[in-house]
């Protein structure tokens, strides 16, 4: 079977139609859009599973503090981005604090406040355009819809979430494969009967 098909290869070397030059055209094409989906597929593996320890981390950092300090949780935010994520990506990071009013039966959980500066990213209009449709938690003084967490009457949770958009540098089909990276961790309060304030940034 090996040797009836050895022929074939001078033969297709000495094809002067043109066809073969299109076939190995083709062929390049596929291969290399095979290896951008599989190089894509694989940052947006990493990413979000970076993603998922950076709320985490962000969540925990806030739960420890009735003051946090904004610039502080910055701080935190570009070191977990340059040392947790290692794809090239914009990010914003959006904390929350949720209250759940006693009553028999629960009301809505309230948004205490909600901050969305940390932004991290080349342009502002794709942070502009990840803070305003990706957090899925909404402005101070909105109803939240907790999904699947579970609240006692008058706790208090904070929310971290981190919203990711792969750069060209770190997606090579763009959104196409990567799309938008949303993770989220949810904590309770470390003094339930004191809410931590809203953070407070040194130069906003």
């Amino acid at each position: 079977m090996v040797a009836s098909s050895i022929p074939l290869v001078p033969a297709f070397a000495r094809d002067s139609s043109g066809a073969a030059g299109i076939e190995l055209a083709l062929g390049a094409v596929v291969l290399l859009t095979a290896s951008a989906l599989c190089f894509d597929l694989y940052s947006r593996i990493r990413a979000d599973t970076a993603a998922a320890r950076m709320a985490v981390t962000m969540a925990d950092y806030v739960s420890r503090d009735t003051d946090p300090d904004g610039d502080d949780m910055e701080t935190l935010g570009r070191y977990l981005h340059r040392h947790e994520l290692g794809v090239p990506a914009d990010l914003v990071y959006v904390v929350s604090a949720v209250h759940q009013p006693p009553g028999d039966p629960l009301p809505e959980a309230v948004v205490r406040w909600s901050d969305s500066s940390i932004r991290i990213g080349e342009e502002t209009t794709v942070t502009e355009s990840i803070a305003s449709g990706c957090p899925q938690f909404g402005a101070e003084g909105e109803a939240a819809t907790l999904g699947g967490f579970t609240m006692q009457p008058d706790e208090v949770i904070l929310i971290a979430e981190v919203c990711a958009r792969l750069t060209r540098e770190g997606s090579l089909t763009g959104t196409f494969v990567a799309g938008d990276i949303y993770r989220l961790h949810a904590l309770p309060t470390r003094d339930p009967g004191q809410t931590p304030a809203k953070p407070v940034y040194a130069d906003r």
